[in-house]
This record gives C-alpha cells, structure tokens and sequence, in this order.
C-alpha cells in the first residue's frame, strides 16, 4: 500500500505534463524544429560537396600559391650568398656575367628549369647572415603589402641563400649551408627543385674552379609516382562539431523554464500542500524530461544515419551511445542546478539561451586554440556543456576525416573514455547540488532548511530522545520555554474563552465524532528569530464549522496552515485531522485537505476536468472513480458547463470557483480557503459566499482574511491570533460584545434644521457618557456605553423625534473590524 500514492502521484505529473506539451505544441515543434533545421543543413551541405568533390581529377591538386602575388622574370634571377668567415677565393659573379672564384666559375646557361626557360645565375653578396635574412624578410613584406593593395610584385625572391663555412682548392673540399624557401605563398617553383638546382649550379662552379675545366651539371628532380584515390572525407561530420552541440542543448533552457515557472506561479507550493511529496516532483520532472531530450536524439540520430553521417555510421555505436546518454543526464541534472537560482522565467530563459551559445562558441575557441594537440584540465570537465561539447567535437572532426574510433579505441587513454566519465560523475552532482540547493536557498514562499538540514538524521543517531510521547521537546522547543518563562504572566491574562478551550483540548472535553480537528499546543519557531511564530495553539474545530482565523501580518495564520498542510514541521506540540496525527499521518491527512490560495494557481493550458483530474490522481483517487469524482465536485461549485474550457478562458468568478473546487477534489473533509474573495466584484463576491455557505454543510473550512465583513458573513466562530498566541475566540456577537465598546447610533435631521437644531443635547440627556464620534451636513454618529438599554433609547428618540427634527436613525453594535483592531493593536510581531 506505500508504493501505491506513490504511483498516483506519478500518473498525476506524468499526464498533466504530457497534456501541457501537448498544448503547447508551437514549443514543442520550436525545439524540436531547430536540431532538425541544424541536421538537414547539414545534409544539403553534404550532398552539394560530394557533387562538387565527384567532378574532380585527383591527381590534380598541384597549386602554385605564389602565382598571383608575383610574376616570373627568368632573366632576372639571383642567389644570395655571404661568406662571413672571409674565406678567399669564394669570389663573385654579377648580372652582367663578370665573376671571380669559385662563384666566378659558375655556367652561366641552365636549360629547363622552369617551363623550359634559360636561366642565367648570378649572386648578390652580403657581409653576414643577418642582414641577408633581414633583406629577404623585407622583400617579404613588401610582396605581402602589394598583395593586400591588390598590386602585383613583379621582382622574385633568391632562389636560395648560400652561407660559406669553409672552401680548399687543394684538398678539394667546400662546406656551404644552403636555404630554400618554405612558405609556399612565397614559392614561384617547387623547393625541392629550387635546392636541385642550386646544387648543380655549386656542383659545376666547383669542378670548374678545381680542376680547370668547363662543365655544367644538368640534374632535374622529379616525383616518385603517386598514389590516389577518391576524397574520402565527410564533410557533415566534420561541420557536425559546430552543429550538434546546438542541435542536443537547445533544449535545455525549456527545462529550467519548467521548473521556474512552477515556482513563479506557486503551482509547486499548491501541488506540495495538496499532497505531492518533493522526492516525486523531482523524479517525475527528471523522467519526463529525459524523454523529450530522447525523442529529440532519435530524431536527430535518425536523420544523421539515413544520409550516412560518419558520426554515427561508422564509429562506435555504443560509444557514441554512453556520450548521447550520459549527456542527456547531465543536461537534466544541470538544468534543475540552474532553475535553483531563478525566481522568473523570463530572466531564467534569457540566461540559459545566451549560456548555451557563448558555451558552444567558447569550447570551440578553447578546442582549437588552447588544447588542440593536448587535453584540457581535468576541471574543464566539471562543466558539463564544455565536456559534451568537447566530445561530439572530436569525434564529429575524427569521422569526417575517416578515422572514426571503434569500441576497441575507447580506453581511459582516449579523451572521449574521460569526457564519458566526467559526464555521468556531473550528472550525479549537479543533481545532489540542485536538490540541496532548491532546500537552502531563499524563496518567496516558505522558509528555507538550514545550511546542514542533511545532518539531522546523523544527529539523531547519536542523541536519543528522552521519551517517544508527544510532549517531548527538541532543542528548539527549549526556546519556546525560555519564551514563556520571560512571559510569566501570560497564563494570568489569558482570555477566559482561550483558556476554557486549552482545557477542553487538554482534558479532551468534546467528542471526537463531532470533531474535525485538535491542535494541541501547536508551536513553531524559525531559526534565527527572536520570538516564535506560533506560540502553545490550543484549538478545536467541528465538523461543518466554518473558523475564521484573524491576525495581522506575521502573527502566525501563514504559519498553522502550512504547518496543518504539511509544508513544514512543528517545533513543538501536534494536531490531529479527522483523527490522523500530522507527525505521523500526512499522506492520510493529504487525501482529506484541500487549499484553495489567495490568488488563483492554475496551468493555464488546461481544462477544468484537466486541472481537478490531477489533483485527484494527486490524491490517489482510484482510478476507476477519477471522472466521476471530477463531475461531481464541478457541479458542485456550478462549472459542469463549462467543464472542457480552458482555464484561460475563465472569468474571474469562475477561476475563483475552480478553486475551491481543486481543493474539494478527493471529497475533502477539512478545507483551507485563504482570501477566498480577494479582487473580485461585489457581485461575484456575494455568489461565492453563497457557494462557501453550500460547501460547509458537510465539510469544516478553516477561513484566512482580512475582510472583516467576509469573516463576519462566512464564519461561526472567529479566532485572532496575535504574536503567535490565540487572543481570543468565538462568534461574532460574543466577541462584540466581550470586546467592543458599546452601541454606535447615527441620527440625521431635516436639512432645514441643520444650523439651528443638534441631537447632541437629546443624546446626553439619555446618557451623560455618549461622545460624539461624527459630525458632517446633519448626521451624526455617537458612541453609547455597552450598559445601554436599547428599548429605553428608543423610546427616547421617538419621544423627541419631531422636537429635534430627526429624519432617521439606526444603532449598531461595535463592528468585528474595533474588535480585531483592539486585539491586535499592540501586535509587533514580524515573521
């Protein structure tokens, strides 16, 4: 029997969640459109750039960069040379063809070479290595400036650089260091061509000088033959590195929204007070998430494997299977981290978006820039859009040039093993993270668990408690002794009726059949404030009874209905709900209590019989009696018509009926109605206290306002609780007449009279001690002495009516709004 409220709750958010999406369909094909729109970009783009890869020769890839940065003069080609060691005999060798030395002995005529062209040799000395360097860097410079001006260069660079070691005619020996160019923007040939020939051309000069002849070496270079085959690179799946990061995390700010718009509109605090147990919200949002981001995996899967994506084609299915997987979970977990620090979703859905893209963008920066040909820090992993990001980018890159990874690779020597790792250790921590967080963290409704909230049970192992009745006191109830010890006189000015019903609960004096709640010195108090916010409650309610409870702000209301609710734990003391013990019994108490709040808690998307249909699954409604149910209660509240509207086609009157029907849903026995009329037109006020008056007939309502004529119209008892303690107690006309101070009588005479005649001397004449209250263009009011006899006042003011000219006349008791306000005047409590 524990399991089964336990699988109600889930059918309740599963189908509700579900009926929501569904309702929101342009949401719903938003997210899923975008990683569909990314993925088809990806095949258009595939397939244009295999057609246009079919059309090419493969042999046919020689390209000469350099060919429009400068033009070719053969005849005015040079060598740079320096012979830093001043060697002698090195000699030179001008354009003109005069020459000395070993440079002097240079043929001066080197057939095909380039395109077949006669090229004519001749050297340009420098003094050292550095500034021949620097003269090449400066005529680099100068090409690279005329290309950016779109000018063409038309003087070439050396076809080499030669630096002399040392040379000896006699024992035949030369030692030259020989540089070539590159950097193929500055190439006009082919290196390995350019050193070919500088060789001959030293080759020649060498044997000419040395042994006195006239030769001219003729050495050509030429490749080795080539291998090809068809390009074999998969163009989607190297674009897929930028692609699918958007395309699997675009989602991700839905699922913060989702969780902040609940607590924007309070619809978990409602759902937590009609029964929802917090574990089930979690786990439930955390299902039903992972199932949309997995219906959005298969189709992006899908689509990738139907066009042959290498990604997911031909690697390792089931490696890239614990990376889409672990993702998802992370993701999740992440999102309900974020939702912690969110109180709007606009804000929540701005942030997450921009999150989202500066991430993809920045892994991306990093990937390639920073740890290209190393691994990040092992806390880069920590954030789990950068480790996802990182991995679908390395193997999307690792496909698309053919070497797709196998399973075999996946080693924790291979990043994507480690990315794998990180991902489920981030999904379990950032999960841990949220929920303590969603705990801790300031919120607009309710009060926030203490920092170390989670060693309480540890706490609990190792200090036993001195009994296991129900008056035994924690730690904190100790502060509310203290509290009543400073108070010692709080016992001697206690309301009689407050103290008879203390006894009556202490001694229980009434009958439990005709009872629908006992609190027994209820009390709570928050850490860190002085006074407690409810102090020793002693109260009773029948069973069709309708109890106004009255205070002012801070005095303790809030805190009984959520203590009565179960969205928080007595400090001390305890209650009892048509016999169930709210310290033990609350999933029993869930299935009898409703809440209606202040202001309207709906999803909006839904229907009526939507919205009634999960709370009742909430309160574990059998499943076969669910609709019948539903039926039941809107007709009870006049909204069977109008059963299959949505809610945000509703008038004000009739949301405000929806409520009190959500929180009568499971034939609730004890109902909380809290400002039940705030807002709304007379008229629609008037009907609804109608409905509250149908409503009581067989339930007890514990009725929260501020309107005293609501109260006094709706309630057969009235409690004000002021600084946390029950003042006083009982119907209206008893506390009117306990409480209040005396009659109020408004006399208006004849408007001819106003400046001649006052009744204030026919008052006084009647009662020495009336005092004048008002005084406005012939009407006045007067404050008479609770001892007045009414029979002997009117007889009064019919003998004297004409005397005095009095038009009317009308008495009244003193108002609930003087009692309240009597009551509470010296409240300074602030909770």
């Amino acid at each position: 029997m524990a399991d089964k409220p336990k699988s109600h709750q889930f059918r309740a958010m599963f189908f509700k969640n579900s009926t929501f999406i569904k309702r929101q369909k342009c949401s719903l094909c938003v997210q899923i459109s975008i990683p569909l729109i990314l993925v088809i970009v990806l095949v258009i783009v595939q397939i244009w750039i295999k057609s246009q890869m079919s059309n090419l020769d493969p042999n046919s890839s020689e390209i000469n960069p350099s060919s429009n940065i400068f033009s070719y003069d053969p005849m005015a080609s040079y060598i740079f040379e320096t012979n830093p060691n001043g060697l002698s005999n090195i000699g030179s060798l001008s354009a003109t063809g005069e020459g000395s030395g070993l440079l002097g002995a240079t043929p001066q005529t080197f057939e095909q070479f380039y395109k077949n062209q006669s090229y004519l040799p001749y050297y340009i000395s420098f003094d050292n290595v550095n500034d021949m360097e620097n003269e090449i860097l400066l005529q680099k410079k100068i090409m690279r400036d005329n290309q950016n001006n779109n000018n063409m260069f038309t003087n070439n660079l050396p076809t080499s650089a030669l630096a002399f070691n040392s040379f000896s005619v006699q024992n035949q020996q030369l030692s030259v260091n020989i540089s070539t160019e590159s950097q193929s923007r500055y190439l006009w040939g082919v290196s390995a061509q350019n050193l070919v020939f500088t060789l001959n051309v030293l080759n020649s000069a060498f044997i000419n000088y040395v042994y006195g002849t006239n030769v001219s070496i003729q050495v050509n270079s030429v490749s080795l033959p080539s291998y090809s085959q068809s390009t074999n690179v998969d163009i989607a799946s190297l674009l897929g590195g930028s692609f699918y990061p958007f395309a699997l995390s675009f989602i991700l700010p839905l699922f913060v929204f989702s969780i902040v718009v609940e607590k924007q509109e309070k619809l978990r605090d409602l759902s937590l007070m009609m029964g929802l147990k917090i574990r089930n919200y979690w786990i439930m949002n955390y299902i039903f998430n992972y199932l949309l981001y997995s219906i959005i995996v298969v189709f992006v899967v899908g689509v990738s494997s139907a066009f042959d994506f290498a990604v997911f084609t031909k690697g390792s299915g089931f490696g890239m299977f614990l990376l889409i997987f672990g993702w998802g979970h992370a993701m999740v977990s992440f999102s309900f981290f974020l939702s912690t620090f969110f109180k709007k979703t606009r804000t929540a859905s701005i942030f997450c978006y921009f999150l989202v893209i500066v991430s993809v963008n920045l892994n991306s920066l990093l990937s390639f820039q920073v740890y290209l040909n190393s691994a990040p820090p092992t806390p880069y992993y920590f954030y789990p859009l950068f480790a996802f990001y990182r991995g679908i980018s390395q193997l999307s890159t690792q496909c698309g040039i053919d070497l797709c990874p196998k399973w075999e690779s996946y080693t924790w020597d291979f990043e994507t093993s480690k990315i794998i790792f990180w991902l489920y250790i981030d999904a379990v921590v950032y999960l841990i993270l949220a929920l303590y967080l969603d705990q801790v963290l300031p919120r607009e409704f309710g009060v926030p668990s203490h920092p170390l909230f989670f060693l309480e049970p540890i706490k609990k192992l190792f200090i036993k408690p001195k009994s296991e009745t129900k008056e035994q006191y924690n730690e904190k109830t100790s502060l509310i002794l203290n509290h009543h010890q400073e108070n010692n006189n709080f016992d001697e000015t206690i309301d009689e009726d407050v103290s008879n019903e203390k006894k009556k609960v202490q001694q229980k004096l009434y009958d439990p059949s005709k009872i629908s709640i006992v609190i027994d010195n209820l009390s709570k108090h928050y850490p860190g404030r002085p006074k407690p916010a409810l102090d020793g409650l002693h109260l009773t309610i029948e069973r069709g009874e309708v109890l106004g409870l009255l205070g002012p702000n801070g005095a303790g209301k809030t805190t009984t209905i959520s203590i009565l609710t179960g969205l928080y734990k007595p400090t001390s003391g305890t209650a009892t709900i048509c016999g169930y013990d709210i310290r033990t019994d609350m999933d029993s108490i869930h299935r009898i209590i409703g809440v209606a709040m202040q202001f309207d808690i709906f999803w909006e998307d839904l229907s009526c019989v939507e919205t009634l249909l999960y709370y009742a699954r909430l309160k574990g409604v059998p499943i076969a009696k669910e609709i019948e149910s539903v039926e039941m209660v809107l007709k009870e509240v006049n909204l069977f018509d109008v059963k299959d509207r949505l809610v945000k086609e509703l008038s004000g009157g009739m949301k405000r009926r929806l409520s009190f029907a959500v929180a009568m849903t499971g034939d609730s026995s004890l109902l909380f109605f809290d400002e039940p009329s705030t807002g709304l037109d007379p008229e629609t006020k008037a009907n609804l206290w109608e409905t509250i008056n149908t409503l009581k007939k067989n339930r007890s309502i514990i009725l929260t306002t501020h309107s005293m004529e609501e109260a006094d119209y709706l309630s057969n008892r009235i409690a004000i609780v002021s600084q946390g303690k029950l003042q006083c107690l009982g119907n209206q006309t008893h506390l009117k007449a306990k409480f209040g101070d005396g009659y109020s009588i408004r006399i208006n005479i004849d408007e001819k009279f106003v400046d001649t005649h006052s009744p204030t001397e026919l008052i006084k004449e009647f009662s020495s001690s009336a005092i004048l209250a008002e005084n406005y263009n012939g009407s006045y009011v007067y404050r008479l002495p609770k001892t007045t006899v009414i029979s002997d006042l009117y007889k009064h003011l019919v003998e004297n009516k004409e005397h005095y000219h009095i038009q009317e006349w009308g008495l009244s008791q003193t108002s609930l709004e003087d009692v309240f306000l009597k009551i509470s005047e010296n409240d300074d409590t602030v909770n």
